[in-house]
């Protein structure tokens, strides 16, 4: 009986999903007032940290990031206030594999922007994390709703606000056909309301929309964006509970090079005397498994993040 009420409860967001794609706003409106949505909680002690923070942006080269001159000052403040990863290398090209990447240990065969279905055997960092009570969620602006599963075009200004290749989960069976999962994959406005409620959880991944994060704009949008949203979190009671912050890019903006990106440790969990300091070590997409594993004593999945270096 269970299964066929999951069943029901997944064929009833794929039937809302295709409603959007040939209705609108008005199906979008529709589900969302039925859209189950959950801010989990929990304190699980870690041994460096006691929150991790995953915000990524878009598409652009080491060095650009570093020497934009009009971006220099939002990234360069970022840097005084954390550590720089200069050897930090993103996994493959286009952006999709390494946001998979990221959150399952492996690319799983996803090579292109194409939609993409990951085996519900194949498991993520969610097991991970739900099998030693740590909570999760994401964040992804522009996201329509709690648990949608498509692309998103604002319907008012006609923006190409959220993108499915750009949240790491929903591209997992395993999270999408379960719907107390789905309702962990949220909008911005949630992130708002969790923060002030002080409901954030204890691991998070966070999307900023395709001009925030630089892919429809520009490195220097993404970085005003980048300092503008996390100056306020950086002396925010909610958020700095023992949380450590990774800033990255997804990938390089030239194929040609060795896909070095832009990234910073930020939070009160990176030590005051470490602030305005460079970590030189080689490090990838899949630490961030890795430093999550580790801090929380999780295990891996046996890919990817079982031989990647961890940030702490």
């Amino acid at each position: 009986m269970k299964s066929v009420v999951c069943l029901s409860l997944w064929i009833g967001i794929a039937f809302a999903q295709t409603q959007y794609t040939s209705t609108g706003t008005e199906a979008v409106a529709k589900a969302r007032v039925t859209a189950l949505t959950e801010s989990p909680t929990s304190s699980v002690a870690g041994k460096t940290f006691d929150r991790f923070v995953s915000i990524w942006l878009e598409n652009t080269d080491y060095d650009t990031a570093a020497a934009d001159r009009k971006s220099i000052a939002n990234l360069q403040w970022l840097a005084t206030q954390g550590i720089v990863l200069d050897n930090y290398l993103a996994v493959a090209h286009p952006s999709q594999p390494n946001y998979v990447a990221s959150v399952g240990g492996d690319t799983h065969g996803v090579t292109n922007s194409d939609l993409f279905r990951i085996n519900s055997s194949i498991q993520t960092v969610v097991d991970l994390l739900e099998a030693n009570g740590v909570s999760w969620s994401e964040y992804q602006e522009g996201l329509p709703y709690s648990g949608f599963q498509g692309d998103y075009i604002n319907q008012n200004t006609g923006a190409n606000d959220y993108v499915r290749k750009h949240n790491p989960l929903v591209s997992y069976d395993s999270v999408t056909s379960n719907v107390d999962r789905l309702a962990k994959i949220k909008n911005f406005t949630m992130f708002e309301t969790d923060l002030n409620d002080n409901k954030l959880p204890q691991w998070m991944f966070i999307t900023p929309n395709m001009t925030n994060d630089g892919h429809d704009s520009s490195v220097t949008v993404a970085a005003q964006w980048a300092r503008s949203f996390l100056t306020p979190l950086l002396s925010n009671s909610n958020f700095m509970k023992n949380t450590l912050v990774l800033l990255t890019f997804d990938e390089s903006e030239d194929y040609a090079n060795n896909n070095r990106v832009y990234s910073i440790l930020l939070g009160d969990a990176v030590a005051a005397s470490s602030h305005g300091t460079t970590d030189s070590t080689a490090y990838s997409h899949y630490s961030q498994m890795a430093t999550v594993e580790n801090n929380w004593s999780l295990g891996n999945l046996g890919l990817n993040d079982a031989t990647a270096s961890a940030f702490f």
